[in-house]
């Protein structure tokens, strides 16, 4: 939540000290702490809003600052009547600022992608309107801003959006959080116009196209290498029981800040795990001024546009690995198989045998 304030006291926007201007409140009585509580008491309960935090002093954080945002805006005037009063308050309190999600948007400095969540309609609830959005107004509104983006028409990558944005179900009240959307930009691309398409949703859509394979000791049916989200250990765990050379690549988990993946593949009896990490120290602001756009991914000291991109250079030749003892070549010759993502990527859902 924002700084806590004594009543009716804001900080002066041209002051950098610690010094304060003393501003009457217009929307709760000065005349005594009961007051003040009954009056905050009685909005927040009028607005069905509980507020997480005990009020100090009668002081509540979050209804304090909408207050303070309250007087600065075009929005304020003295209240004239109760119902003038109760309307002020709850503009306050909708324009109380949310402090996770101005962390997670500042993690991300896309404008369009900030924008294109913001234009998203809300829900009615004060309390999660900012960084939860109904996942099928946000499915509207892509349709809206990319009417001819093609990935919008395709199940199986409308699919693989929702598994990356941890969304089950499939009723109108599923929702998205902000803090997992920012997510997959960082690993898959913004949400911007370039050409015709969506820059994330076309970066989908190449994913699916072009990760499934043909395992090179079983063609009866194409798998993905692409795990997802999948820590070091699981990644052991499937890996272990494997033939030699059997790779796949997944979302790193130390690193999902930066939007890093890791590929892991096992050589003889050694699991080794290593990082394909976004260019510019982790920063994606060069991914974000590429045209047309490219992810700038570094493997191997030299620079990818995408993960398939990678892949397909893993076929002609080995990865080298360096240690302390010294240098091991890697071939990643087998998609490790059942992989979570599987029947997403490739549509096909195994089902029981019949007996």
């Amino acid at each position: 939540m924002g700084e806590r304030h004594n009543e009716g006291v804001v900080p002066d926007p041209g002051d950098n000290s610690d010094s304060y201007v003393h501003v009457p409140s217009p929307l709760l009585s000065v005349s005594s702490i009961q007051t003040e509580s009954m009056g905050r008491d009685a909005v927040m309960e009028c607005a069905g809003v509980t507020s997480p935090v005990p009020a100090e002093g009668g002081q509540d954080p979050l209804f304090m600052e909408g207050q303070r945002r309250l007087r600065e805006s075009a929005e304020f005037s003295k209240p004239s009547s109760t119902e003038d009063w109760v309307r002020q308050a709850m503009v306050a309190m909708k324009m109380a600022p949310c402090d996770v999600c101005d962390v997670v948007e500042k993690s991300y400095p896309d404008h369009d992608s900030i924008e294109f969540w913001r234009s998203i309609e809300e829900s009615s609830d004060f309390r999660t309107r900012c960084h939860k959005k109904f996942y099928k107004r946000m499915v509207l509104r892509f349709r809206e801003v990319f009417p001819d983006e093609p990935a919008l028409r395709n199940t199986r990558t409308m699919n693989f959006l929702k598994m990356l944005l941890h969304i089950e179900g499939t009723d109108d009240t599923v929702e998205v959080l902000f803090d997992k959307y920012i997510r997959v930009l960082k690993f898959f691309g913004p949400v911007k116009l370039q050409g015709n398409r969506c820059v994330l949703l076309q970066q989908l859509q190449l994913m699916i196209d072009k990760s499934l394979k043909y395992n090179s000791n079983a063609k009866k049916e194409k798998i993905s290498w692409f795990a997802g989200d999948m820590s070091r250990q699981e990644a052991e765990n499937r890996l272990s029981p494997e033939p030699r050379g059997t790779y796949l690549i997944r979302m790193s988990q130390n690193n999902a800040d930066r939007g890093d993946f890791a590929l892991s593949v096992k050589q003889n009896d050694v699991l080794y795990h290593i990082e394909i990490k976004v260019s510019e120290n982790g920063q994606p602001l060069k991914a974000l001024t590429q045209e047309p756009f490219s992810s700038c991914l570094v493997f191997q000291d030299k620079e990818y546009s995408s993960l398939v991109e990678i892949v397909e250079e893993l076929k002609y030749g080995p990865v080298t690995v360096t240690d302390e003892e010294a240098e091991t070549e890697i071939w990643c010759e087998r998609i490790c198989p059942g992989l979570p993502l599987n029947g997403v990527i490739s549509g096909y859902k195994r089902t029981k045998a019949r007996t």
